[in-house]
């Protein structure tokens, strides 16, 4: 059974709970759901225990009395044994990001040189907005592709007028920022040959840091 089956199964018993017992629940699926527990071991477990729950419903027995009082604790003493996800350190996202963005510009300064000479040169303050510009895309995705705990999916992204202003000011405020480097950075010649070994080592060096996960 597949994972968002198996979040369907378990929001089907959901539906069958008496109040109480949901609420119970609900505090511990959106703990197992929030934490690093790998997602198809955290719904198996999750399944399990809304099955148990239900059983006990019918019997008479409330959930506080079949898994504890605390539906934290008790997420928790399940979570124990289950395998955790491997904390991807932020470090390295953030220095894969531009990384990746600074290879594939050189690669096109490269490819594009070869074919006219007239564009291996290059305003540095390009590369810093290269560098600044994917990590903010980077910040964007990640919020637009957060998790949402209650329903076991991404969540789909949130509009409002507040998200919506805050990010046009943002982008104004880098934009401004980015002509006004691009007017005082120098410019300098990079021969299509060093873009392109440039690019190579990038490359390279993006495998080798990926191969270490």
């Amino acid at each position: 059974m597949s994972v968002r089956k198996k979040i369907r199964e378990i929001n089907k018993i959901r539906d069958q709970l008496n109040t109480k017992n949901a609420e119970y629940f609900d505090e511990v699926i959106v703990h197992v759901r929030s934490s690093r527990v790998i997602e198809e071991n955290g719904e198996d477990w999750l399944l399990e225990r809304g099955l148990e729950l239900l059983a006990a419903q019918q019997k008479g027995t409330p959930a506080a009395r079949l898994f504890g009082p605390n539906p934290i604790d008790f997420a928790d003493q399940g979570l124990a044994g289950l395998p955790q996800r491997k904390k991807e350190p932020a470090l390295r996202s953030y220095l894969l990001v531009p990384w990746t963005a600074l290879s594939w510009t050189f690669l096109l300064l490269g490819l594009t040189a070869l074919f006219v000479p007239e564009t291996e040169e290059i305003n540095t303050g390009t590369l810093l907005i290269v560098v600044i510009g994917a990590i903010a895309l980077f910040e964007v995705l990640m919020r637009l592709i957060r998790r949402d705990p209650e329903e076991g999916v991404p969540a789909p992204p949130k509009f409002n007028l507040r998200g919506i202003g805050s990010t046009l000011i943002a982008l104004i405020v880098v934009g401004a920022a980015g002509l006004m480097v691009l007017q005082i950075a120098p410019t300098v010649k990079i021969p299509f040959q060093i873009s392109l070994v440039i690019a190579a080592i990038g490359f390279i060096g993006q495998f080798a840091l990926l191969r270490r996960r």
